[in-house]
């Protein structure tokens, strides 16, 4: 049952999303009354939208966000499992300390942390564009883009001259996503993203991967870490005991989130 909310909901913003593109501006009642559901279930709806960046509430609706400001990556195919991604995501930014440097991954969960980074004075590396905008306005966060050429699946560089610049960074911390983990044979990406990952991780203190439970259970075939490569795993509550177990044989930190 709880899947299928989860799709009606999905199905819904996504029609909302085509209204703000066509009107700019929604209302609460007006869409209640259209979609047949509650102001409170609109009210949820257009919360998580503002929260993906898409519009700005205000009373009695929303209006779209400048087409600039949008967080891209977070296009309405990437909103499966978006309040699993938003407990992870909050949950990791409670690692970062004052002064720290640190990496964050182009992944659409390690790019929520941007929307709740702490009050606190600390370092962002990136090669992620949707990262470097989020962080940009940000008056705690000095800023490092690695440079390298523009890849559309990464949503910003990926090569070589990537790897080589990462290379020469030490971090405090490394937050990295995946869109394939198996807790037995490893977490895996594809070719360049793993030299990319396992240089940050080489250099880094702690090696976080923030991951929510759909991508459990799946590996392509580039390997960038076993489980016990990293300090911390942090997933939601829906991930299987089979998976808790394997990971926490290894001594690793467990950190599940509740949404």
């Amino acid at each position: 049952m709880k899947q299928v909310n989860e799709n009606n909901g999905i199905s819904r913003r996504e029609s909302i999303y085509e209204l703000l593109k066509e009107q700019t501006t929604v209302y609460v009642k007006d869409l209640s009354q259209k979609f047949c559901v509650s102001d409170m279930t609109i009210r949820r709806d257009l919360h998580i939208m503002e929260e993906q960046g898409i519009l700005v509430t205000h009373y009695g609706g929303a209006t779209i966000r400048h087409p600039s400001s949008v967080i891209h990556t977070f296009d309405m195919r990437k909103e499966s499992f978006f309040e699993a991604k938003a407990a992870i995501a909050r949950r990791a930014v409670e690692f970062i300390k004052e002064n720290d440097v640190i990496y964050l991954d182009p992944s659409t969960t390690v790019l929520l942390m941007t929307r709740y980074l702490p009050p606190l004075h600390h370092t962002v590396v990136t090669s992620s564009l949707a990262v470097m905008h989020e962080c940009s306005h940000n008056p705690y966060v000095t800023l490092y883009i690695a440079p390298g050429k523009y890849q559309d699946s990464n949503d910003g560089p990926m090569d070589m001259d990537t790897v080589i610049y990462l290379s020469n960074f030490h971090f405090n911390a490394a937050f990295l996503g995946t869109g394939f983990i198996d807790t037995v044979y490893g977490v895996t990406s594809t070719e360049m993203d793993c030299s990319i990952k396992q240089v940050v991780m080489r250099n880094s203190e702690q090696n976080i991967l923030l991951v929510d439970h759909s991508k459990f259970g799946q590996h392509t075939m580039k390997k960038f870490g076993d489980i016990k490569d990293f300090n911390t795993i942090i997933t939601d509550s829906d991930i299987s005991d089979e998976d808790q177990y394997n990971i926490l044989k290894e001594k690793i930190n467990l950190n599940i989130t509740h949404y």
